[in-house]
């Protein structure tokens, strides 16, 4: 099958591999900031200044807020002259939207060819001097004020479609937007492979295999250098000359130096049929929202994209409503989000089921921002995905070992303590049950103190009732099961996809087949409903030859 062997293999597509015809891993939205290390300290900030004009003497708010007049009436002198449309966008306007009509046709065209100003909130540094009018002061204010942004967008050769943000104030400071589908597009054109794009994805028809090795090539430690190399392309002589003309950025010493912001990184599963991948897609949806509390999923029907309606002033929320067109199809988002790291799978076409790791803010990873990390991001954000399937696989598809229903209320030791087992008879314990089940999903595990707050949702006890002490307590009996394992070197806690899947085996068999069959010999028969689902067959059928069995062994049932 194509592209299999180029990833790191997961559970889930393991399980699914007879239905899928490919499949490939591939770096999607890059976000960059670019920063000048000395703008970033009061401190620094005088000496730049210094180096650009001599001395700190003209160094006040009026000089500030003049350099940034300058760049904008440098831009917009720039524009007209070129006929590079510039305009102004509105409060919630999606910027790459306005871009995507003014896109140039010419497949060689290579430059800037949009640019899109608006306000937003920025540090901005104020100076404050004596009576003598000596700098004593040089901070940032209390409060962000809105200032005006520009993004520039242009079409890189090797890129695509790129963006770069830049304040129009000093430091100057700059975000670079980019997508790694664009990149593995042009190089798969260049190299002659097949590659059949629609919107944000690589759709049947495409040779996965070739694909996947081509995006392989954005975790290699070579693509710091290629990235680097597209902004200092880009954001000297295109953006930032309005600003500081190249002589007196190079007088100045002006550098940017990048750190990565945001990053994501998708798996996509190509089946062979869409109406299979939509019955897996509902399934993996139908067995794992429970057990994982999702509460953000989401079904948007009647749409080829993904809409994004907001409720305006004065109008009420546009409802949800189904369409039947041909064009169209059922778009459902099964999102699990924690802090700034997002987890997600849609389907992204008529047979390509994605699944997406976004990190909103790479200081949520603890592996350092610089864009020397980057490879280290990405392998960090791979181990995520994989785990992810894992825990979705597990949940999705539970069972138990013979001799664990009778191995977990047993009493364990961990080291010289002897433990209580496990019953699940015992509400508290199904409550620390179902909340490690949901925070397994937690890329970088739990707390006690999590264990705690999540047990005292679900109950609707306070802290006297559950606090921290019990949580460290029930977490111990799961530990001595092997069911959860403290991350080496830190307090924190994490549920692998086999614990999962013997937690969740559980809960099923007690939520769904235990207490609904008993519930249904005790109870006296009543009148079938109108419409019943295929579940609802197999249940008539197990209480039936249930009641011939209580018979035989003599039980009665009251």
């Amino acid at each position: 099958m194509g592209g299999l062997g180029m990833i790191a293999s997961d559970e889930f597509s393991q399980y699914y591999a007879e239905l899928l015809q490919g499949t490939y891993d591939c770096v999607d939205r890059i976000v960059l900031n670019a920063f000048y290390p000395l703008g970033q300290t009061g401190g620094g900030v005088r000496s730049w200044w210094r180096r650009l004009y001599g001395d700190d003497s003209n160094l006040d708010d009026e000089h500030l807020r003049e350099m940034a007049g300058t760049f904008s009436r440098r831009l917009h002198a720039f524009c007209a002259k070129q006929g590079i449309p510039i305009i102004e966008a509105r409060a919630r306007d999606r910027k790459h939207e306005l871009a995507q009509p003014h896109e140039p046709n010419d497949p060689k065209f290579c430059g800037l060819f949009f640019v899109i100003k608006s306000n937003a909130p920025a540090p901005v540094w104020e100076v404050k001097r004596n009576g003598d009018g000596l700098i004593t002061e040089i901070r940032h204010r209390k409060s962000w004020p809105y200032v005006r942004h520009f993004f520039f967008h242009l079409i890189d050769q090797e890129w695509g479609h790129v963006t770069i943000r830049m304040c129009g104030y000093p430091p100057f400071g700059a975000q670079v937007i980019l997508n790694g589908h664009e990149w593995v597009e042009r190089l798969a054109r260049r190299k002659r492979v097949v590659a059949v794009k629609n919107g944000n994805c690589f759709i049947e028809g495409s040779d996965f295999s070739k694909i996947s090795r081509l995006a392989a090539e954005l975790n290699r430690v070579e693509t710091i250098a290629c990235l680097r190399k597209l902004c200092e392309r880009w954001i000297y002589h295109t953006c930032l000359c309005f600003a500081l003309p190249n002589v007196e950025r190079e007088r100045s010493g002006f550098v940017y130096q990048y750190s990565v912001f945001q990053l994501e990184l998708s798996r996509n599963l190509l089946f062979w049929r869409g109406t299979t991948m939509d019955e897996v897609y509902q399934k993996v949806i139908d067995r794992t929202r429970a057990p994982l509390d999702l509460k953000q999923v989401k079904t948007i029907f009647g749409f080829s994209h993904r809409p994004h309606n907001t409720a305006k002033r004065g109008r009420e929320r546009t409802e949800v409503f189904k369409a039947v067109q041909a064009a169209s199809y059922d778009l459902t988002v099964f999102k699990v989000k924690w802090g700034n790291l997002t987890l997600k799978i849609y389907d992204k076409g008529g047979r390509v089921l994605r699944i997406e790791v976004v990190v909103h803010n790479a200081k949520e990873l603890r592996n350092g921002k610089m864009l020397e990390k980057l490879p280290t991001l990405l392998q960090r954000m791979r181990d995520m995905l994989v785990r992810f399937l894992g825990t979705i696989q597990a949940a999705h598809v539970s069972f138990l070992d013979e001799g664990a229903f009778e191995g977990l209320s047993e009493p364990t030791t961990r080291g010289t303590r002897r433990l209580a087992g496990i019953d699940l008879n015992k509400a508290r314990n199904r409550l620390v049950v179902d909340a490690v089940v949901a925070l397994s999903t937690r890329p970088n595990g739990f707390t006690v103190a999590q264990l705690a707050e999540t047990v005292r949702q679900r109950s609707g006890q306070d802290a006297n009732m559950y606090s921290a002490r019990n949580a460290a307590y029930d977490l111990a009996k799961l530990v001595g099961k092997t069911l959860v394992r403290r991350i080496e070197r830190s307090r924190r806690y994490a549920a692998d996809p086999p614990g999962v899947r013997t937690l969740c085996a559980y809960v099923l068999l007690r939520e769904k087949v235990i207490k609904p069959l008993l519930a249904g010999v005790i109870r006296p028969c009543r009148r079938p409903p109108k419409v019943t689902a295929p579940l609802d067959h197999h249940y008539a059928a197990l209480r039936q030859e249930l009641h011939r069995t209580f018979e035989t062994i003599g039980l009665a049932v009251a």
